[in-house]
C-alpha cells in the first residue's frame, strides 16, 4: 500500500508539473537547416534553389542535380555538406520540374536549353561568392556534366570540381584552360561512359596542369541515388569518403 501511495503522489506530482510548466519552444534553428532562396540571373531570369550551412563558411559547394530534377537525394545532400561546415547551395535547372520516370526525365533534360543551365549555374556560383570564400561545384550524372561546364566556362570562380559519373565534354583548348582540381568518379557499368572513355577523359585531363583524383567503382550509373534500382549504398559510403577528403586536403592546401 505503501509503495502505491508513493507512486500516486509521483504521479500527480509529475501530472501538477506538466500542467504549469511553460509551452515547448521550437528549438532554434542550425545551420544545417535548408531554406528556400530565389536567385537572378545574368539573362533576367530567375531560378529556385535551396541553401543551409554557415553563412560564413570559407567553402561553398554548388550542387548540381540529375535529371531527376531537385528531388530529396539532392536537398539531403545540401544538409550532408551543412553539417560539415561548409554554406552548401543547390539549384534547380528545370523549373520545378521532377520525375522518378526515366523516360520522363530525360524528355525534361532533353528539353533543357544548355545555355540556359550555363547562365543558372552562373547565378548559383555569384550567390555564393563571398570574400575569402572559395567555390567547389559537385554534382552526379547530368549535374556531373554541370560541373565540369562550370570549371570551363568560370576558371576564375571554380575552385575545385567533383564529377560523379558525368560526361566531360570538352575540347584540347578548353581542358588547357582549367585551373580547378578535379576529383572524378565513374561507374564501371555505366552503358553511357565506357572504360575507354574514362581512358580518354584520363589522357585529355593530362594536358592541363591541375590534380586530377579519379575512381572507377564496380558498379553502375545511379548508384548514388537512393530512389535510382542501381543504388549501392556500400559504394556511395566510399564515394563521400574520397569527396570528404578531397575537399579537406584542398581546404587545408
Amino acid at each position: 500500500m505503501r509503495i502505491l501511495i508513493l507512486a500516486l503522489i509521483c504521479l500527480f506530482s509529475f501530472s501538477a508539473h506538466g500542467a504549469d510548466a511553460e509551452p515547448m519552444q521550437a528549438p532554434p534553428k542550425t545551420d544545417a537547416e535548408r531554406q528556400a532562396v530565389t536567385i537572378s540571373t545574368g539573362h533576367g531570369t530567375s531560378l529556385e534553389g535551396i541553401v543551409a550551412g554557415p553563412e560564413d563558411a570559407t567553402l561553398g559547394v554548388l550542387l548540381l542535380h540529375d535529371r531527376w530534377g531537385i528531388d530529396d537525394t539532392i536537398k539531403q545532400w545540401v544538409s550532408r555538406f551543412a553539417e560539415r561546415g561548409y554554406r552548401a547551395l543547390a539549384i534547380d535547372v528545370f523549373d520545378g520540374r521532377i520525375s522518378s520516370d526515366m523516360a520522363l526525365a530525360t524528355e525534361i533534360l532533353n528539353a533543357t536549353d544548355p545555355e540556359t543551365v550555363k547562365a543558372n549555374v552562373q547565378a548559383g556560383l555569384d550567390y555564393l561568392k563571398q570574400d575569402g570564400r572559395k567555390l567547389v561545384t559537385l554534382g552526379a550524372g547530368f549535374g556531373g556534366w554541370q560541373s565540369f561546364q562550370a570549371a570551363i566556362a568560370a576558371p576564375g570562380d571554380v575552385a575545385a570540381t567533383v564529377v560523379i559519373y558525368g560526361l566531360l565534354e570538352a575540347d584540347v583548348d578548353q581542358v588547357r584552360a582549367l585551373k580547378a582540381p578535379l576529383l572524378t568518379l565513374y561507374a564501371r557499368d555505366d552503358e553511357r561512359i565506357s572504360g575507354d572513355m574514362i581512358e580518354e577523359y584520363r589522357l585529355l585531363i593530362k594536358k592541363s596542369l591541375i590534380t586530377h583524383r579519379s575512381y572507377v567503382y564496380p558498379a553502375a550509373q545511379g548508384f548514388m541515388d537512393p530512389q535510382h534500382p542501381n543504388f549501392n549504398g556500400q559504394v556511395t559510403d566510399d564515394v563521400w569518403l574520397q569527396v570528404d577528403d578531397f575537399l579537406a586536403g584542398f581546404v587545408e592546401g
